[in-house]
């Protein structure tokens, strides 16, 4: 099966709103018992991308 990659572009507060939504799920799974290997994974992925610099004209 093919890895795909994708790119999204979005703004601060976005950024912060998926930071926060995958936080939540990772306590209601830990809640539940479950694995949040994944996660866990995407969530500091998430935390950890680096903001795209605009290019001057």
């Amino acid at each position: 099966m093919e890895n795909k990659k994708f790119e999204i572009q979005v703004d601060d507060f976005e950024h912060r709103m998926l930071v926060q939504a995958l936080s939540e799920k990772r306590n209601e799974l830990i809640s539940e018992g479950k694995s949040t290997e994944d996660i866990n994974d995407l969530l500091l992925r998430v935390i950890d991308a680096k903001p795209v610099k605009k290019k001057k004209q």
